[in-house]
């Protein structure tokens, strides 16, 4: 009894401190009782996403929210259900998420319970298994953001971090670097593997999910001597030369790390290999120097309008090429290279010669006040020696 009294006692005092203070939610607290006595979830509720749009405590845990009365509030007369065991967490969400009604005013999808249900995480809850991930291990319980809020557990810059809360946390190379520079339009872990509907992709599929990026690299290898070969010893196609997450930025030294794992040194494949990279190697180096002698002459107030467009138009040569390199038609290559390096150079050598003519003419000019001063100078010496003789 004294117990009872006690607890009833500090309800009130925690009920005349929110009243004092305005406590504001997302519904009036006079309609929600429930954080009075669960107050170490009251801040994390009332940032959610759920307080915003009024779903309040009893739309997930059930009971009574319009008492103080600890056993009339937890009243199985009021549907209280408490909090969900984990295998009903995914159906329970469901309940509101999966109901065309209640989801079309907002836009979301009701589809993501039967997404689920065929990943491996629902795979193994429907077999009983409690430890494989459910709603609120990534979207947390009370604390749920909209993807696109910088705090979110599944923003595009936190999802590597939700997932390493049971998955080992892997280098994303390439994509993770992406991602710290706040590019959030490059690949995350729910990306590739999906979101609600979650499953690593077979041998076969990968070359398809890297291709809903990489489109161009798809197309272009799919026309190479690679894939047939490739399918014939059943290696996955992007994976076995880029990696699967520590994935390296294209470049040219793949060629020398990653065709000797399958072609031997001197063979016709290894040599192809090693002209490809010849050949894109030239073209990049005439593209920077072109680059920096145009910003030099930008520097210097020259007019580079004719130039510019010529190098936009050598750079996207070059840029055609580097996915054709999948091909492995080096024909094409050399012909887009040879493009992209003649325009580069016919830019390299217009702006050497209009910087060389500037020079040439401030030379003249500086010649030409040379001369000018030594002429003002010999009519004043001349003016000063006659006023002399007259006096």
């Amino acid at each position: 009894m004294a117990l009872v009294t006690l607890m009833r006692a500090r309800i009130w005092l925690s009920v005349i401190a929110l009243l004092l203070l305005g406590g504001r939610g997302g519904v009036g607290q006079e309609q929600n009782w429930c954080i009075v006595c669960h107050s170490e979830v009251k801040v994390e509720y009332q940032e959610s996403i759920h307080a915003a749009f009024a779903v309040t405590c009893v739309s997930c845990h059930g009971g009574d929210p319009l008492t103080l009365d600890v056993e009339k509030a937890h009243a199985v007369e009021a549907f209280f259900r408490g909090t969900p065991q984990r295998l009903e967490i995914p159906d329970l969400c469901a309940s509101c998420h999966s109901d065309p009604l209640k989801m079309k005013p907002y836009g979301l999808r009701t589809d993501q319970l039967a997404e689920y249900q065929t990943s491996q995480h629902g795979k193994l809850l429907a077999q009983g298994d409690v430890r494989v991930a459910v709603c609120t291990d990534c979207h947390t319980a009370h604390r749920i953001l909209p993807a696109w809020e910088p705090r979110s557990s599944t923003h595009p810059e936190n999802i590597s971090k939700t997932c390493a809360r049971c998955h080992v946390q892997r280098d994303h190379g390439v994509h993770g670097a992406a991602l710290a520079q706040g590019n959030t339009k490059a690949p995350t872990c729910a990306t590739c593997h999906g979101a609600h509907g979650a499953a690593p992709p077979g041998v076969e599929d990968v070359s398809r999910v890297c291709g809903t990026c990489h489109i161009a690299e798809r197309t272009y290898f799919e026309a190479s001597s690679h894939k047939k070969a490739m399918d014939e010893q059943r290696l996955s196609e992007c994976v076995s030369c880029h990696g699967s997450h520590a994935i390296e930025p294209a470049g040219r030294d793949l060629f020398d790390k990653v065709c000797v794992r399958c072609h031997g040194p001197g063979s016709h494949a290894q040599l192809v290999g090693q002209k490809i990279k010849t050949l894109l190697a030239a073209a990049d180096e005439s593209l920077r120097e072109a680059t920096q002698i145009l910003q030099q002459a930008q520097r210097k107030a020259l007019d580079i309008s004719v130039y510019q467009p010529r190098l936009i138009e050598a750079r996207s040569y070059f840029l055609q090429t580097l996915p054709a390199q999948h091909s492995l038609d080096l024909s094409y290559i050399e012909e887009m290279t040879r493009r992209a390096r003649s325009i580069a150079d016919e830019v390299r050598s217009g702006l050497y010669a209009l910087q060389g003519g500037v020079a040439i003419r401030l030379l003249g000019l500086t010649f030409v006040w040379i001369f000018l001063l030594l002429l003002v100078g010999v009519i004043y010496l001349t003016l000063r020696e006659r006023q002399g003789e007259r006096l």
